[in-house]
């Protein structure tokens, strides 16, 4: 049956034509419109490398030298005052029996994080060559028991247990990305790595790759973490933030509501006070907001929504057109006993095999668009868009990735086509053969 249904195409080559054409249009259109929308779906499912559900987010703030708040008692760089005021404050959140750990950092996962250069020796590396790399990174501050591990959630690499942090020195954890990278081994506890100023930190875990920006990829990155030190800075302070982890099973509105109304008002430290809190969600939601990123993945569904309706309606009114000219040929395949369950079939096959063919040829066109301009890759921090560059998520190299958009499109495309050539053949079929004949 399928021959006969190629040489019916061939046959009427030049009334199919205008149809190929058509799905050779429509296949283009749907594989520009499902990339940015397979990005945005990859994005939401990918394995973050942390863990922010029972997280909160506590703005610290230092009150102006002009606020009749501040207490001139607590400046100075090294103000053993101040430093044991904010102690006080720490302490009175691990106090809380909702909260289950804290850190006190600034860039956080899901964010942004810092970034400098450092350097490592070749006595580090496996290949005897020295390096120098910009490394982004999060700087765990604060007392004792501040833990970025533990509230976030960070896994080792190895045993995939949260990291115990360690505090009798200042280390370095870096991502497996990362650890390669610099040390082109898979062996670096205990090597070293530079800052431009001399300083040396040991590496002391590994941990699995984490999601720095909410629209980017789990990235190479490292963790300092700093010992307890005898100095205090409100500045540092003022410029970090204290997250907060609940307890699993926490009523977190609630907690939040009396957070914000009990707790708040008494949780000062010297000039630092705290400014409000938002759950790591909605803290979130905020950011790609003001930054522009929501209204873009909104544009980029509706268009693509848009995209998909009108290629469906088009094609339809293609076939229906197509299907009103061939009446005549149904009206004979009627007669001649066929089933009209047996004339759609027919009809189905050739839209199927005409949406394959141009399928086909659209996919050379893509390829050479591909290359030429990329994937519509997810936005960058600026909402720019970014160029592909080194990717760790396999479905999100460019040969998996051309592969799945180019499948997912080519099942819509035939679903149209399908659905086109289906409704206008089924509306026709139902009148009588004889009816048909006359019309003709």
């Amino acid at each position: 049956m399928i021959t006969k249904i190629i040489h019916q195409i061939w046959n009427e080559r030049k009334d199919n034509a205008w149809i190929f054409l058509e799905i050779f249009v429509v296949s283009i259109c749907v594989w520009l419109a499902i990339d940015p929308l397979f990005n945005l779906i990859s994005r939401d499912n990918i394995d973050k490398g942390y863990d922010a559900e029972d997280v909160f987010i506590i703005d610290l703030e230092r009150y102006k030298d002009t606020s009749r708040h501040h207490d001139t008692t607590f400046d100075g760089y090294n103000n053993k005052i101040a430093k044991e005021k904010v102690i006080q404050m720490l302490r009175q959140i691990e106090s809380l029996p909702e909260v289950e750990s804290y850190t006190v950092i600034g860039p956080f996962p899901g964010y942004r994080s810092y970034s400098n250069n450092y350097s490592i020796d070749s006595s580090m590396r496996a290949d005897n060559k020295g390096m120098k790399a910009t490394i982004s990174f999060y700087s765990d501050e604060g007392s004792e028991n501040s833990n970025i591990f533990a509230t976030y959630g960070i896994l080792d690499a190895r045993t995939n247990k949260i990291i115990e942090k360690e505090n009798d020195r200042s280390y370095v954890y870096l991502s497996e990305s990362l650890a390669k990278k610099l040390f082109d081994t898979d062996h670096v506890i205990g090597k070293e790595i530079e800052y431009e100023d001399k300083a040396k930190f040991t590496v002391k875990g590994v941990f699995k790759d984490i999601q720095a920006h909410t629209f980017s990829e789990p990235k190479e990155m490292a963790i300092f973490t700093h010992r307890p030190s005898d100095y205090y800075s409100e500045n540092l302070f003022s410029m970090n933030d204290l997250h907060i982890k609940v307890k699993r099973g926490t009523d977190k509105a609630e907690f939040e509501r009396r957070f914000r109304e009990e707790i708040m008002p008494t949780l000062k430290g010297g000039n630092i006070y705290c400014h409000k809190i938002t759950s790591h969600a909605e803290k979130i939601k905020q950011i790609e907001k003001e930054r522009g990123i929501t209204n873009k993945y909104r544009k980029n569904v509706i268009l693509s929504s848009f995209a998909l309706l009108c290629a469906l309606l088009g094609i339809i009114g293609t076939f229906w057109v197509r299907a009103i000219a061939r009446r005549q040929e149904i009206g004979i395949m009627q007669s001649m006993g066929a089933t009209r369950a047996t004339i759609v079939r027919q009809f189905v096959a050739e839209a199927t095999i005409l949406a394959t063919i141009a399928f086909a040829f659209a996919t050379l066109m893509l390829i050479q668009y591909v290359y030429m301009n990329g994937f519509a890759e997810p936005i960058d921090f600026n909402g720019n868009i970014k160029p592909i560059g080194e990717t760790l998520a396999w479905r999100n190299k460019p040969v998996p990735h051309f592969v799945i958009v180019s499948t997912i499109s080519y099942l819509l495309v035939t679903i149209i086509s399908i659905i086109g050539a289906a409704i206008p053949v089924a509306a026709t079929v139902k009148k009588e053969p004889v009816e048909a004949l006359r019309e003709e």
